[in-house]
């Protein structure tokens, strides 16, 4: 044995010195390990991982109470088969312990007697667990046994001063007033303890094994609940919203090979994907809404063009039709007194001639706004005070309501222009005693500003509210008719629109802003 050994050694020295041949080809084995690691991959752990992504939420949690049971019930079991099975170990020890010490109380009377027949008796035990008993006298002589041959036989061992054990053999010495008489060896038959233990660890395994199936169903069904509980509301959303997508037609349309395959995965996953699908096809809505918008815009723009040329047409025919009278007048009846009140005639149609074409110029240049962070309030009682005069001519009081920490993002000049407007066009409404202006703002969920100028007026007629913010049309009798519409054009700059809101007296416009505008603000009028 020791030269197999040497020569072990021998070559397990031979084969530490590298090959430089085996060197050569370490790649090649990595290579080969790596594939082979890949491959495993692919054919045991990526099907697993993929059958438990494709697993209801219900069904891992069961499946996944299952493994917690079953790995609680194999830490108990080693913990069995190891802390309880050296405290079994050990309490058959200290019965042998003790059955050593009854054996040599018992034989101390027959052994001073010389009574064989006792001592053989003592001697020839029918306990299981031990294979043989010996009794020896002072002089260390075999004076019982369970092999016949042994008796009379000297031990070559001391004889012990008090009760001990060494592995499978246990001694306790024979006592009688003080004087030691000789002494008990009992060697214990390992494979019967070994038996007796695993019986009774089997028997509190098969307890432990029903204990842990019905943990393991109480679980289960404790997992089937709350896995119902929590996946129901999650698989009625998803239904509404699979039922949304059908009803509005959002169908997954693939755009790469990977988004391609098949539903799958759990409710979450398919709540995830549905609402990934839904954002996307509400995003490409309004993408094509917004589309839409500009281009009802620019038609609407190319109408209120074809409008405002009509009307402008009719406006400079009329006007040219009076300058035409006046001059054929002047020709034929130059030396009449009353020429000057054709100049003047004259003089006052090209003057609404140059009024409508600045108003008509003034609607039709671009509006960039330049937006800033600025309080409402302050805006509002600047635009307030630009129109003093004109309230105290007609005695109309103004109120302002507008909290002191409201602030937005826009365009102070152009929201004053369009507030100007609409104050202007509340003061030449009221009448001249009793009239009041109401200018407020307020802030609106979703980061929504309204700014609104009420009066106590006679109002918009029914009949033309569905017109009043298109270019040249007016209740007053004099007026260019593009107030409005630049207010108009001014909220569209803005994102924001131009309201008038039903109400028992008088007139309620209202400016419709986000409190925040981008850093920069495109024309998209231009």
């Amino acid at each position: 044995m020791s030269s197999s050994f040497k020569d072990d050694q021998v070559s397990v020295r031979g084969s530490a010195s590298p090959d430089p041949h085996e060197v050569s080809t370490l790649p090649t084995f990595l290579a080969r390990f790596v594939r082979n690691l890949t491959r495993s991959y692919i054919v045991v752990v990526h099907p697993i991982f993929r059958s438990w992504q494709n697993m209801t939420w219900r069904a891992k949690s069961m499946a996944f109470v299952l493994l917690l049971v079953a790995l609680i019930y194999l830490l108990i079991a080693l913990f069995l088969y190891t802390s309880v099975r050296t405290d079994l170990t050990s309490q058959v020890q200290t019965e042998l312990m003790r059955l050593t010490q009854n054996l040599a109380s018992d034989a101390a009377d027959p052994l001073l007697l010389k009574d064989g027949g006792k001592l053989s008796k003592l001697a020839n035990s029918n306990n299981p667990l031990v294979r043989s008993i010996v009794v020896v006298n002072h002089l260390g002589v075999i004076v019982a046994s369970k092999n016949i041959s042994q008796l009379g036989q000297v031990l070559r061992l001391p004889l012990p001063d008090m009760a001990n054990h060494q592995t499978d053999q246990f001694i306790a010495p024979i006592l009688a007033g003080g004087h030691r008489l000789g002494a008990v060896w009992v060697n214990s038959d390992r494979q019967q303890i070994a038996e007796l233990v695993n019986q009774r660890l089997n028997r509190t395994t098969s307890r432990l094994l029903i204990l842990g199936l019905i943990t393991a169903l109480l679980g289960l069904l404790g997992a089937y609940l709350v896995s119902l509980a929590m996946t129901r509301p999650v698989l009625r959303l998803l239904g509404e919203i699979e039922n949304m997508g059908a009803r509005l037609g959002l169908e997954e349309r693939p755009t790469t090979p990977c988004q391609q395959q098949p539903l799958s995965g759990d409710e979450l996953h398919r709540l995830e994907r549905a609402f990934r699908l839904t954002e996307q096809r509400l995003k490409e809505h309004l993408t094509e809404l917004r589309q839409l918008h500009q281009r009802q815009q620019a038609m609407q723009c190319m109408a209120t063009i074809g409008e405002m040329s009509a009307q402008v047409a009719h406006e400079i025919r009329n006007a040219l039709s009076s300058l035409r009278g006046a001059a054929r007048y002047l020709v034929r009846h130059g030396n009449e007194e009353n020429q000057g009140d054709f100049i003047c005639i004259i003089e006052e149609e090209v003057q609404r001639l140059y009024d409508m074409t600045q108003g008509f110029l003034d609607f039709g240049r671009p509006y960039a706004a330049m937006p800033v962070d600025i309080e409402i309030r302050s805006l509002l009682k600047h635009s307030v005070q630009r129109h003093t005069i004109d309230l105290e001519a007609k005695a109309i009081t103004i109120s302002v309501d507008c909290p002191p920490s409201l602030h937005a993002v826009l365009d102070p000049s152009l929201i004053g222009q369009a507030l100007s407007n609409l104050l202007l066009n509340a003061i030449d409404a009221l009448p001249p005693t009793g009239g009041h202006i109401f200018l407020y703002a307020e802030s609106l969920p979703y980061y929504q500003l309204n700014i609104g100028v009420r009066d106590n007026g006679p109002g918009i007629p029914d009949e033309k509210r569905s017109t009043i913010f298109k270019p040249y049309v007016t209740t007053k009798t004099k007026g260019s008719g593009l107030g409005l519409a630049v207010v108009t054009k001014i909220m569209m700059v803005h994102d924001g629109g131009v309201e008038l809101r039903a109400t028992a007296s008088g007139a309620d416009f209202v400016l419709h802003l986000p409190l925040r505008l981008p850093a920069q603000v495109k024309n998209r009028l231009s």
